[in-house]
């Protein structure tokens, strides 16, 4: 398998195919992370992602590099980033490993400078370890901790809105709607704050409204709390019906009082 993957890579860097040159050399480094050589893959992720920024292409017609395709792909950006993490490099541990691969893979028809490729390459990889980093503590965190203010801010911006979303329903998922402790309580406002309800799907809407109206509860915000619960009886689930409409009634009850 590796030698065949070697065979056609030499056979489309002959051609000059470097689109297909390109994909070959990320099976190749798929297949040799899968079988445990780590170090060797990240080399051969490395080399890829200098394709990926260079612009490399295999459209009919644009088998070369061209300025509209580079850009990385983030399957190879993680990778590169978690396997760095595995063996502790910093960045000038980095660079070396960098410069290594560039030296072996640069061409003339390279459109891009090994600086500035390593420039973008490099804040990349950094971004996709803190991010990774970030992963790690919040799956080490119980339903009771919580991120740092600076961390969440982190999550937030880096996390898709169903990660949000499935953050703030584990550190609601052992609190009663009426006694969220103030600290947590702000930080899951915070998160629901970055959410915008009307742009998801019903099942992820209505946890956004229904757990925004358990913060505004638990600040005795009883109208707001209202407002969010009656939004979120439009779009809740069968199973979550009858304990948001339970919610529903008694606040209309207390409010009407």
């Amino acid at each position: 398998m590796l030698s065949d993957l070697s065979d056609e890579a030499r056979q489309y860097a002959e051609q000059e195919a470097w689109g297909q040159y390109r994909n070959v050399r990320y099976d190749t480094a798929e297949y040799v992370r899968q079988n445990g050589q780590w170090k060797r893959a990240g080399l051969l992720y490395m080399e890829v992602l200098i394709f990926d920024l260079q612009g490399v292409t295999s459209m009919p017609g644009i088998n070369g590099f061209h300025v509209t395709h580079q850009s990385s792909s983030p399957a190879v950006v993680r990778e590169i980033a978690r396997l760095s993490l595995k063996a502790d490099l910093e960045e000038g541990e980095m660079k070396v490993l960098y410069d290594r691969v560039a030296d072996q893979t640069w061409m003339e028809a390279f459109p891009r400078s090994k600086d500035d490729i390593w420039a973008e390459a490099s804040d990349e990889v950094a971004t996709q370890r803190d991010i990774l980093l970030l992963d790690r503590k919040v799956e080490s965190l119980g339903s009771d901790q919580l991120l740092s203010a600076a961390e969440a801010e982190a999550y937030i911006k880096h996390k898709s809105e169903y990660e949000i979303i499935r953050r703030v329903e584990r550190l609601l998922e052992v609190e009663r709607a009426a006694c969220i402790p103030p600290e947590k309580r702000d930080r899951v406002e915070r998160y629901l704050a970055s959410l915008d309800p009307e742009a998801l799907a019903n099942r992820w809407k209505a946890k956004v409204y229904r757990r925004g109206g358990e913060v505004m509860l638990s600040k005795n915000g009883y109208r707001k709390a209202l407002e969010y619960f009656e939004c979120a009886l439009e779009a809740v689930d069968r199973d979550e019906f009858v304990e948001v409409e339970r919610l529903v009634e008694q606040l209309r009850e207390r409010l009407n009082r």
